[in-house]
């Protein structure tokens, strides 16, 4: 086996990111502003190790057949590009035109044709043990379409905004300007003098910075329901005129985020073990209500949507994501469309614990909180059971990048 370094200097985090306790009281919350001073530059690295098949735990037992769709999503992308253009913003997936012949045996497949997906991933693709400096196992969450019950008209329970992108609001390719930026933006919107400055802040916003400019898309009914929109970045509203509508995406503030989690858990609450959950902190908040802006604001960070025209969550590569398929990553290590296998453990269904997970996964999404060269984000569904799945995943796990033969030495 052979290890191939690939060293990437990150440039701080300048975007967004995603118990059962009696209730207490929340004391008064004074922290600095998280918006004062940059972060300070952090580096890590990505090793690559060449292994082989028989090496990834539990390959042989996964239905290979079912990330097939969502690898074929990923090709309807990499058609649309040039052979010579890079997978990735440092080319460390190689070239698009080194996918090609993978994608081309791909779109052969029978559906539910397990041995011959395998045989197509085993042919086209080698297995690279994924390493950043602190080893092989890293974090690995999940997360799920947000349900929210909104209307279009503000009144009664439905108060809580949905904002459409404002037309202000600029995004900088950090990349194009910066050789060692690895795919970093900022966002923020122009001076005067042309100059990009920082966009309002959550708690700006909430107290009307945006107001009046016509940017409501719907009003939600649950604060609660809209923050883990936010923190998912997607949205399934269930309309009171008995329709649904699907939100997604659509550019953020890039002020500092702060996990609601770290808040709590910073006040003294969460501490239990397996308190810190989506359930965790949605019980604190049915219990803590008179506190929820001033927890939420300590987070600077604000997320706009738009409608989306497809029925499902879609990833920042602009493809519908598959339910335990599809997973968010850093790009400033790893290219989208790459088939990760993944292992660690899942939160099972309906029944407090886990067990063992191993799949194989398309890089299709990111995160503002997906940093790091072994961090994941698996996208789990937007049912009752993936709310719950999603909302209690998060530990540790390992995972092995597959890269078209040639794309590594």
């Amino acid at each position: 086996m052979r290890a191939l370094p690939v060293t990437i200097a990150l440039i701080g985090s300048l975007a967004t990111a995603r118990a059962d306790t009696p209730p207490m009281a929340a004391p008064p919350i004074c922290v600095p502003d998280p918006d004062a001073a940059p972060t300070a530059p952090t580096r890590d690295q990505l090793t690559l190790t060449k292994v082989k098949y028989s090496d990834l735990p539990g390959w042989a037992d996964d239905k290979l057949s079912e990330a097939v769709p969502s690898f074929l999503r990923s090709c309807a992308v990499i058609a649309k590009l040039k052979d010579t253009d890079q997978m990735g913003h440092d080319g460390h997936g190689g070239k698009v035109g080194q996918w090609r012949k993978a994608c081309a045996a791909a779109a052969k497949l029978k559906p539910g044709d397990d041995a011959a997906a395998r045989k197509m991933f085993e042919t086209e693709f080698v297995p690279w043990s994924a390493a950043g400096k602190a080893g092989t196992e890293g974090k690995l969450t999940g997360y799920n379409v947000q349900s929210i019950r909104a209307s279009r008209k503000k009144g009664g329970k439905y108060q809580i905004p949905i904002y459409d992108r404002p037309k202000d609001l600029v995004m900088v390719d950090l990349s194009k300007h910066i050789p060692d930026a690895h795919g970093r933006r900022i966002w923020g919107k122009l001076d005067d003098k042309g100059n990009v400055v920082p966009y309002p802040t959550r708690g700006e916003i909430r107290k009307g910075a945006l107001a009046g400019k016509g940017l409501e898309i719907m009003y939600a009914d649950d604060p609660v329901d809209v923050l883990f929109a936010h923190i998912e970045g997607s949205a399934k509203a269930h309309m009171d005129d008995g329709s649904t509508v699907w939100l997604e995406f659509s550019g953020k503030n890039g002020r500092a985020y702060r996990g609601v989690g770290g808040v709590l858990k910073s006040m003294g609450a969460l501490q239990a073990p397996g308190s810190g959950t989506m359930q965790g902190i949605r019980k604190w908040f049915v219990d803590n209500p008179g506190k929820f802006d001033e927890v939420v604001d300590q987070s600077h960070s604000f997320v706009f949507f738009h409608e989306s025209k497809e029925p499902g969550a879609v990833g920042s590569q602009m493809v519908v994501l598959t339910p335990e398929r599809s997973m968010a990553i850093d790009r400033a290590y790893i290219a989208q469309s790459t088939p990760i296998f993944v292992e660690t453990r899942a939160p099972n269904v309906g029944t407090p614990g886990s067990s063992p997970w191993r799949k194989l996964l398309i890089a299709q999404d990111t995160g503002g909180g997906i940093l790091g060269p072994v961090r994941g984000d698996i996208y789990w569904g937007d049912t009752e059971a993936a709310a719950d799945r999603g909302g209690r995943m998060g530990g540790a796990g390992k995972y092995w990048l597959l890269l078209p033969k040639g794309v590594t030495k």
